[in-house]
């Protein structure tokens, strides 16, 4: 439930920048539009944050919304802020092409390796969620009707072998989708947006011992919290305290989005 109040707060009217407005998204969606084509993306951001936190888009999820805020901070400057915009987007449609090849732009930009993982790749070609639910069907169609055969037809060991066939493939392509699901760590997650690299401390002070700095755009796990200062895992044996406003959420809270624009 949690998780889902999360993404929801990552919903915003629907529109693409280059072919105009969904219909329904109010006149300030359409000023930004504008003002990014015109080469005003200092406009265009203020404007996206303002959408971004405005109730009334708290129910429609929209990575284009997201992918065009990418590009207003893009064309700022700040790859790292537009580095998250895009995680943002992608995490709502993983298979947002334009999202996925600029995002593999910034990091290029930001000196960070592409993620193209087998994981990716899957969620790129079939939204985790379909997997899940189809499955699931699937799945319960298998046991009612392994149910059914039981009781109705139990010499009919052919049928009965496809309801098992099916109950299992379908709860095991349910489970996998749950598994490969970017949503699932979300919550737990945060990405490097200062634009200078904070130093990984081995205490939560300023004159803790180094124990080596992360690049911006970076994604991390929040393994833990104290005030200021976040404890995290920012890849393979590299642990430590960092200054809790180096980084951002992946998924934006109502205090972040008020505080940071995020």
């Amino acid at each position: 439930m949690k998780l889902r109040t999360h993404l929801l707060l990552l919903a915003l009217g629907i529109f693409f920048p280059a072919v105009g407005l969904h219909a329904g998204v109010p006149e300030q969606g359409a000023s930004a539009d504008a003002s990014l084509r015109s080469g005003h993306p200092l406009e265009a951001l203020a404007t996206y944050r303002s959408l971004l936190t405005s109730p009334q888009f708290a129910t429609a999820g929209s990575p284009e919304l997201w992918y065009n805020r990418g590009l207003a901070e893009e064309k700022t400057g700040d790859a790292a802020a537009a580095s998250l915009s895009f995680r943002r987007a992608l995490l709502l449609d993983p298979g947002f092409a334009p999202a996925q090849r600029q995002f593999a732009v910034v990091l290029g930009t930001l000196g960070l390796p592409t993620q193209n993982n087998w994981q990716t790749q899957v969620c790129g070609t079939i939204h985790p969620e379909r997997l899940i639910i189809g499955g699931a069907v699937v799945g319960w169609i298998g046991a009612l009707a392994l149910v059914a055969l039981f009781f109705l037809a139990r010499s009919r060991k052919g049928w009965i072998a496809f309801a098992l066939l099916l109950l299992v493939l379908g709860h095991g392509v349910s489970v996998f989708g749950t598994l490969i699901d970017p949503r699932r760590e979300a919550a737990s997650q945060a990405v490097v947006t200062s634009k200078n690299a904070p130093t990984l401390r081995a205490t939560p002070a300023d004159n803790g011992t180094a124990a080596g700095t992360v690049p911006p755009g970076t994604l991390i796990s929040v393994l833990s919290r104290n005030g200021a200062w976040w404890y995290v895992a920012a890849g393979p044996g590299q642990t430590g305290w960092i200054p809790s406003d180096t980084v951002t959420s992946l998924l934006p809270t109502p205090s972040a989005s008020s505080a940071k624009g995020s």
